[in-house]
């Protein structure tokens, strides 16, 4: 299985601006021969994901931090989260809340590796409270739904 390692925040992630503050960030790259556009791979990861995993991640979006998902599929938006950049090297989502909660997840690729990028913006007390158990959550589950997704890839490549 293909290991998926934290990194620092691509700068290209930063120059994009695509919060007016960020509170939280991290980043997972994992290396690997397939080519995919960085849209492929986001779909790979997120609508790729399994099915015990989107159900409660899209619940928890609506019900815990009051987010409204857009459609699940279609060109405009990967399970719910609305496309706002798509560029040859970089692919971005975004979700947002009136309670002031926004999150981007940002996939970067180069030759050989590929880099899945999350920048948070918590919002107001309702988004704050319940902030840090899905700090931990995301912080498990990022590197693991990237790990799967490349081994995916590789798999339908390969096969």
């Amino acid at each position: 299985m293909v290991e998926a390692v934290e990194v620092a925040v691509p700068a290209a992630v930063h120059e994009l601006s695509l919060l007016d503050r960020v509170d939280y960030e991290d980043a997972f790259r994992a290396g690997t021969s397939v080519q995919r556009t960085p849209e492929q791979w986001m779909r790979a990861l997120v609508q790729g994901a399994p099915p015990w995993f989107q159900a409660p991640w899209i619940g928890m979006g609506v019900v815990v931090l009051g987010v409204r998902p857009g459609p699940l599929r279609g060109p405009d938006h990967v399970l719910g989260w609305k496309v706002l950049v798509d560029r040859d090297d970089l692919f971005v989502v975004g979700l947002d809340s009136p309670a002031g909660f926004a999150a981007r997840l940002v996939m970067v690729t180069a030759p050989g590796q590929v880099t899945f990028a999350t920048q948070i913006r918590v919002g107001g007390v309702r988004t704050r409270t319940p902030w840090p158990a899905i700090r931990r959550g995301h912080r498990f589950f990022a590197p693991f739904l990237l790990a799967r997704a490349v081994d995916r890839e590789s798999a339908v490549t390969v096969g």
